[in-house]
């Protein structure tokens, strides 16, 4: 009878071990891993197995030693997110979601606990069967916790970036668990006057304030996310506004520069009536005409885009039709914003396409403005994807925000090598 009840003893501190091991190691698992971890799979495997056996000893032997629950979680929770951070991760957000992993563990370990208490007075229950009765609530509660805490990180994970500050949320487990341990401490004569069920509601209370906050907390990272990407944005859309000014200044000043040239050149050519030179200054006007502007539309700002872009294109390559469609509508900033990204985006179809052809044609639909640009292309287009490397994919995107401004739309297609962005304001006068 004693050897049973020695073997029963030990498959439930066994299980318990096991528990508090396993949903630890799970959480750690469904994180993403870094790829910074060392590469030898088999020396990396090693250092895990032995980690997790030091951290299931460890569940046992410090809780015998000090007899102290804040040692005890802080010793557990310190040694855990360095395995998770050390052997896994190497990610901040990681990091938090371990310790509301430790705070989810501890919390359901207090309310099993109070619970078994509740339950053995009122049923005078031996202690073994109390013991038994504990760990079977510990086990099943960590469970459901450790299911709750999974489909937070499956369904709602935040990417590490760099812009980004977690210091904020870490407090909340850690505020957490210090809450519950001040309870503890200071709240045995509640207990003799109240029982254990308010303790129980406020234990259930901080563990749904914790993955509240963790649930909440992936809708505050999205809207940071996107402030950062507006910001990129607005600093590109800054920037390329500024080059093309620049850009506006430079064509000035060769101009005067080309229109004084030309008239020294008609006073060498009438004191030089030398047949021999003729074609010296007629490649000396051809030059000059290279070096002017093309005349692409009246809208002076996207005559400077179109000359800028356009320049490096063959005359075969490129058909232009713009003449008589006013973008007056658009601001300067705007203006930059949608063509330039439009053309840069075409201009990258050129690389690798020895057949490349661009098209730009603009018109008047009824109460529309149309233009629409066309383009040769080798790649296939997929939403969201850049082909460039090291490229953030927000040139589409900024396009379609500006366009927003003055309710129009763009539209996007592409049929056989051939990608297309039409774009259609109305009442544009």
């Amino acid at each position: 009878m004693t050897n049973v009840a020695s073997i029963t003893d030990f498959i439930f501190i066994a299980a318990d071990i096991a528990s508090l091991s396993l949903c630890a190691l799970y959480i750690v698992v469904l994180l993403p891993r870094s790829k910074s971890i060392s590469s030898n799979k088999k020396v990396l495997c090693i250092l895990r197995i032995a980690a997790w056996i030091v951290y299931a000893a460890l569940t046992v032997a410090v809780p015998s030693i000090w007899l102290n629950d804040f040692i005890t979680m802080t010793v557990l929770t310190i040694y855990y997110i360095l395995i998770g951070y050390v052997l896994y991760h190497h990610d901040r957000v990681g990091i938090l979601y371990q310790l509301g992993f430790m705070v989810s563990m501890y919390i359901t370990e207090i309310i099993a606990i109070m619970i078994t208490a509740t339950n053995g007075n009122v049923f005078s229950l031996s202690d073994k069967t109390s013991a038994y009765i504990l760990t079977v609530l510990k086990i099943g509660l960590l469970l459901m916790a450790t299911f709750m805490l999974r489909q937070l990180i499956r369904k709602r994970y935040v990417s590490v970036r760099q812009h980004f500050k977690i210091r904020g949320m870490v407090f909340v487990p850690i505020i957490s668990m210090l809450l519950i341990f001040g309870v503890m401490i200071s709240s045995e004569i509640f207990f003799m006057r109240y029982g254990y069920g308010w303790m129980v509601l406020y234990c259930i209370l901080i563990l749904i304030i914790n993955l509240y906050c963790f649930y909440f907390w992936y809708d505050v990272s999205n809207t940071q996310e996107l402030k950062h990407k507006i910001e990129l944005m607005q600093q590109q859309n800054k920037l390329t506004h500024q080059f093309y000014a620049d850009l506006e200044d430079n064509y000035a000043n060769s101009r005067r520069v080309i229109h004084d040239i030309r008239n020294h050149l008609h006073m060498l050519e009438q004191s030089q009536k030398l047949a021999e030179s003729q074609s010296y200054f007629d490649d000396v006007h051809r030059m000059l005409n290279s070096l002017g502007m093309v005349y692409y539309t009246d809208n002076r700002m996207l005559n400077i885009i179109l000359n800028d872009k356009l320049k490096s294109l063959k005359p075969n390559q490129v058909n232009c039709h713009l003449l008589g469609v006013s973008v007056d509508f658009l601001s300067e900033m705007d203006t930059t914003t949608i063509f330039a990204n439009l053309l840069d985006n075409a201009l990258d179809a050129m690389k690798d396409n020895d057949d490349f052809h661009l098209e730009i044609q603009g018109g008047r639909m009824q109460d529309f403005c149309v233009i629409k640009l066309s383009n040769t292309t080798n790649e296939e287009y997929a939403a969201g994807r850049s082909s460039k490397t090291g490229h953030e994919g927000i040139g589409l995107e900024n396009v379609k925000n500006a366009a927003e401004k003055y309710h129009g739309e763009v539209q996007i297609s592409q049929h056989d090598n051939v990608f297309a962005v039409t774009l259609l304001f109305p009442d544009c006068g």
